[in-house]
C-alpha cells in the first residue's frame, strides 16, 4: 500500500479518536473507504492493517453496532467479509434519531430528579429542548436532502 493511502488510513484513526472511538475503528473503517474490493476479509483487514485479532475483531464490532459497516457473507464461502454501509444518509440520520429520543429522556428524568436549581439544571433543560427541536425537524430536513441531493452531488461530482 502506498504511503498516501497509508496516511489517510492513520488520518482516519485519528479523527475517530478525537471523537471518543477508538484510532483502529477509524484506521479499519478508513482503509474500508479506500480499498478496491467490494468487501474484506476479516483476515484481509487484520494484515493490512497489521493488527491483532482481538483487535480487529473488537473494532468490527464496534463499527457494525454504530451502523458504519456491515458484515456480508459471500455465496460458496463460509468467511464474513465487511464493507461500509449501504444505508442512504438521510436514513441513517434518522436511524441515529433513535439515539438523540433516548438521550432527550434521560435529560429530562434527570431534571426532574434534580433537586436543586443550578447550571446543570439550565444545562439539562437546554439538552433537552435541542433534542426535542431536533426531532420535530429531522422528517422535514431529509426531505429536503433528498430534493437536493443530486443537485449537490452533480455540482461536486464536477469539482473532482
Amino acid at each position: 500500500m502506498d504511503s498516501e493511502r497509508l496516511s489517510f488510513i492513520e488520518e482516519s484513526g485519528l479523527l475517530f479518536e478525537s471523537t471518543g472511538l477508538t484510532r483502529m475503528s477509524g484506521r479499519i473503517f478508513g482503509y474500508l473507504m479506500i480499498c478496491d474490493e467490494d468487501s474484506v476479509s476479516f483476515n484481509k483487514i487484520m494484515d493490512m492493517l497489521h493488527a491483532s485479532k482481538g483487535s480487529i475483531s473488537t473494532n468490527l464490532k464496534l463499527l457494525a453496532n454504530a451502523d458504519l459497516i456491515e458484515p456480508v457473507s459471500l455465496p460458496g464461502d463460509r468467511k464474513t467479509y465487511y464493507r461500509l454501509t449501504r444505508i442512504h444518509v438521510g436514513e441513517s440520520l434518522k436511524s441515529r434519531l433513535i439515539i438523540f429520543k433516548k438521550f432527550r429522556e434521560l435529560f429530562l428524568k434527570g431534571k426532574q430528579l434534580k433537586n436543586r436549581k443550578d447550571e446543570v439544571s439550565e444545562w439539562l433543560i437546554e439538552a433537552f429542548c435541542f433534542y426535542k427541536w431536533f426531532e420535530d425537524r429531522i422528517d422535514e430536513i431529509t426531505i429536503r436532502w433528498e430534493a437536493e441531493k443530486m443537485e449537490i452531488m452533480n455540482e461536486f461530482k464536477e469539482k473532482l
